[in-house]
């Protein structure tokens, strides 16, 4: 079943799509757009890999009271939508935007590719985040304590405990940001475009609307070049930390790393309270505050606020609001099914483990890219059709199932015989040993892929037909009709919809907390996988 996934979902596609490249002759007109992508990937990914590793280092440290709510607050711009994120910025910043009513001071260079950077480093953060406490949990603080005995200061001695451990969850860090900066669609079209900067996932999107056959043939070409890149990325991580592509395991748990003194504390805690500030709060409160407006260009002063406004947009959309959940739903329940199946077989044929990590390739590569593949192979026979856009989903959140096979690889093979040996049949002795342990990595895939599921824009607005537009799909022709109110509504609905998936996958249910295991955690796949605990 696994390898029957894998050719369906990586083999088949990329196969079709590499023996159905036309002839080269306008290739040289995609590289500027790679360039572009290859560069603000690169800055932005090493940008937040530092950032984020920065403020997990700075939060560990900080406090040991509060650290659930700013474990949460560190991973809101994961959980925010980025075409909505990168919107929220340039309604909080840009000319005529919120702080431009407020104080007459706007960012110029908002729209352009410095812009974009900025975005993509913001969203990607949280995944340095990650990363820098799964470092903290392996590091051993003997050393630090060592070297203050010894006289050693603060920062110095903690380097000399941290470097040995940060390298691989650093590397680890680049690799995904560096994926998902390549491959975004959502930050450059809606920052990038107005000012004429464009990369090569808008370039596809902009070839298969009104390229015609040419520009089908430029977009399969940077299709190729993206999903060739970033699996490049994705090798050269695994090489890099020594681990099996697609496969890693979790942290052992939080670092008993000791309290900054008192006034590094409070000012690493002011410092981060601005930087969420000027990057979430401030942004999504422009949003908010469009949508409560009556009407763009307004001053959002509770005189011309229309509450009744935030709904009517929601009532029109219904049928592609129904479209978005059932889709989405669906594709969760697809790649949870997926993922037990993987955590049973990868563990004990090699054979599996190849067709895993086949299968969890498109996760890393650009959604254009696998909407282009997707298209090739199978829009003949699907397109216009839910098939084709399921098909999508899947294969892009496949990689997702990485949390189901670590936690399978930590469950107790003692307890299993055990219930064996008294006469269990094989689903009762997995039901009674095993599913306990994988349960929460489980509920955790499936409510991550119902959240990206539901504001995914890039597959579909690539892959929708007559029947099939999603809400996503409705925000984009919104924005392109430049009817700003309605794209900040549906935002914000969308927002408040992802927080909320995102905030239920990181609480473990009542029973676990019950039993004294951590109230919060997040799984992300990386290389290796970050499984963060949270005490």
């Amino acid at each position: 079943m696994l390898a029957a996934a894998a050719a369906l979902l990586c083999g088949y596609p990329v196969c079709h799509l590499a023996a159905s490249l036309p002839p080269a002759a306008g290739l040289a007109a995609t590289l500027g757009p790679l360039w572009n992508s290859l560069w603000t990937s690169a800055v932005s990914s090493v940008a937040a890999s530092f950032v984020g590793m920065a403020w997990a280092v700075g939060l560990t440290g900080c406090a040991r009271r509060g650290r659930a709510a700013l474990h949460a607050t560190s991973l809101l711009p994961l959980f925010t939508p980025p075409f909505i994120g990168a919107f929220a910025l340039g309604d909080a910043y840009a000319r005529a935007g919120l702080l431009d009513q407020l104080a007459h001071v706007h960012a110029g260079w908002l729209y352009g590719p410095w812009g974009v950077t900025a975005a993509l480093t913001i969203h990607a953060a949280p995944i340095g985040y990650l990363s820098g406490l799964t470092a903290l949990a392996a590091m051993n603080v003997e050393p630090m304590w060592a070297a203050r005995s010894a006289g050693a200061g603060w920062l110095r001695a903690f380097w000399a405990a941290f470097r040995p451990v940060a390298l691989r969850p650093l590397v680890a860090a680049w690799s995904l940001s560096f994926a998902f900066a390549l491959g975004d669609f959502g930050i450059p079209y809606e920052l990038g475009e107005p000012s004429g900067f464009r990369t090569a996932a808008t370039s596809i999107f902009a070839n298969l609307s009104t390229g015609g056959t040419q520009g089908f043939a430029q977009a399969a070409w940077q299709a190729l070049e993206l999903m060739a890149v970033g699996a490049l990325a994705v090798i050269a991580s695994r090489a890099a930390t020594g681990r099996p592509a697609g496969l890693g395991t979790s942290a052992p748990g939080p670092a008993i790393l000791p309290l900054f003194p008192k006034g590094a504390r409070i000012a690493s805690l002011a410092l981060y309270g601005l930087y969420v500030a000027a990057t979430s709060a401030f942004p999504l409160s422009a949003v908010l505050l469009t949508a409560l407006t009556r009407a763009y260009g307004l001053p959002p002063t509770p005189a011309n606020w229309d509450v009744a406004g935030m709904f009517s947009p929601l009532v029109s959309a219904w049928p592609m609001l129904v479209h978005t959940v059932v889709l989405a739903a669906v594709a969760a329940a697809v790649i949870g099914l997926l993922g037990l199946v993987a955590a049973e077989v990868v563990p004990v044929s090699r054979a599996a483990r190849a067709a895993h990590v086949a299968a969890w390739l498109p996760y890393a590569a650009p959604g254009t890219a696998v909407a282009v593949a997707i298209l090739v192979a199978f829009g003949h026979a699907l397109y216009g059709t839910w098939w084709i856009l399921g098909l999508a989903y899947v294969a892009k959140f496949y990689g997702l199932t990485d949390a189901v096979v670590a936690a399978r690889r930590n469950a107790p093979v003692e307890a299993w015989r055990a219930a064996r040996s008294f006469g269990g049949g094989p689903f009762a002795a997995y039901g009674a040993a095993i599913w306990p342990t994988i349960r929460p990595a489980v509920r955790q895939v499936a409510l991550q892929a119902l959240m990206s599921g539901l504001y995914e824009v890039t597959l579909a607005s690539l892959l929708y037909g007559p029947n099939t537009q999603t809400i996503a799909v409705n925000v984009l022709s919104a924005s392109e009709g430049g009817d700003v109110r309605t794209v900040a509504v549906l935002a914000v609905w969308m927002t408040a919809a992802s927080f909320a998936l995102g905030l239920l996958a990181l609480r473990e249910p009542r029973r676990r907390r019950s039993q004294g295991l951590s109230p919060l955690r997040m799984a992300v796949p990386s290389a290796p996988l970050e499984e963060v605990r949270l005490g």
